[in-house]
């Protein structure tokens, strides 16, 4: 398992905070989501573009956890949203931001995590272990949904720093996207100061329904960086280059002709 790094107060508070009682460990947890979106343009055409194109997303997650296995997988988003996260581009082309059939499965037992990415109306599966996350809680402590939670921070070889809320209430190593290596259920999430965050809106503790909460199997198998150049080569065929940030934000370059 990876490791994970305690401060004594951390440890402490963690202690009073969980012998308040702990709930069944599986659920239901819906997520906000809201990501910055940076784009670039270059050409002569590109001012007349910069005010239209969005700067940020918002969507709703769905989280389904049990002691076993936690799935994430986006919400279904209202007509209008869906075509609000399109935009249309000189010379015909159409860019959708956001990831409708995106999915992430956690196995807590065996330490792995399968992500279903769809990308270009094509379903991969890309499969891996934990993420090795060193994280330090810090000892601040806040409610969320009536939740006790504590505060852990991490920060990566690139010096993004990662701030989430964990609650030890729910003892469930698993949360929003790939959260998963904290002693309870993240129900906050802060990825490189806003660029990324995740908030709880509802928790449900009726176990999630069998049908709906299972491993995720269609899409190619790849690994993550097959799946990388897969998408730089078809970004590049398009004329487009660029890909999700460090730290979240959605980063796209877009070079417009004017004819």
């Amino acid at each position: 398992m990876k490791s994970i790094l305690f401060s004594i107060t951390g440890i402490i508070l963690m202690g009073l905070l969980t012998v308040q009682g702990q709930t069944p460990a599986s659920g239901t947890v819906v997520f906000e989501e809201k990501a910055k979106i940076e784009i670039k343009l270059e050409g002569e055409a590109a001012a007349m573009y910069a005010d239209m194109l969005p700067k940020e997303r918002t969507s709703k997650g769905i989280l389904e956890f049990s002691p076993e296995a936690s799935l994430y997988k986006n919400a279904p988003q209202p007509v209008e949203d869906e075509m609000g996260s399109n935009f249309h581009a000189e010379g015909g082309m159409m860019i959708k931001i956001g990831d409708t059939e995106n999915k992430v499965f956690i196995d807590l037992k065996e330490g792995k995590i399968i992500e279903q990415r769809d990308f270009m109306t094509r379903l991969f599966l890309v499969e891996g272990d934990f993420p090795d996350t060193e994280w330090k809680i810090t000892g601040n402590q806040k409610m969320i949904l009536d939740y006790p939670c504590m505060e852990a921070t991490s920060s990566d070889e690139n010096d993004v720093v990662t701030k989430v809320w964990f609650t030890p209430s729910i003892p469930v190593q698993s949360g929003p996207a790939k959260f998963c290596n904290l002693p309870g259920l993240v129900l906050e999430a802060d990825v490189k100061n806003g660029d990324r965050i995740f908030t709880a809106l509802s928790i449900d503790l009726t176990p999630p329904d069998a049908e709906s909460f299972k491993k995720p199997k269609d899409g190619k198998k790849v690994s993550e960086e097959e799946f990388r150049e897969i998408v730089a080569e078809k970004m590049k065929e398009m004329g487009v280059e660029g890909e999700p940030g460090t730290g979240g934000t959605r980063v796209m370059e877009i070079r417009i002709k004017k004819y």
